[in-house]
């Protein structure tokens, strides 16, 4: 069985790619932002587990190997998994970025906090 190839890469400058922020859409685009980056959280943090390996057997190559496939996944300070945490965080930072955007479009810190805490009920 072979696994297909991944999509391309987006084309840079292509949708999806640049996201246009006023005084309107600044709130409704920090929590889109914010709860997709929630989601991401979760769904990574549940999925730790899963990625530490267990070596097949007692013997010095299989625990050998099994500790370096688990430190490439997620031991390691430049593990898959602390590199998508990384990702994950500098979206959150992107929705603090947000938050100051709306600020500076004279939305009160109250305003911007009941935006998301309204999206979030909907959920």
């Amino acid at each position: 069985m072979t696994t297909p190839a991944p999509p391309p890469p987006p084309v840079p400058g292509g949708a999806g790619q640049t996201i246009t922020v006023n005084k309107d859409n600044v709130l409704e685009v920090r929590k889109v932002i914010l709860a997709a980056a929630e989601d991401a959280r979760l769904k990574l943090s549940a999925l730790l587990p899963s990625l530490i390996i267990s070596a097949p057997a007692g013997d010095e190559i299989s625990t050998t190997s099994a500790g370096v496939w688990s430190a490439n996944l997620v031991g390691n300070q430049d593990s898959h998994y602390a590199r998508l945490m990384q990702y994950v965080t500098n979206v959150f930072d992107l929705g603090q970025q947000l938050e100051e955007a709306a600020k500076q479009y004279g939305y009160t810190d109250d305003e911007i906090a009941s935006s998301f805490n309204m999206q979030q009920r909907q959920m």
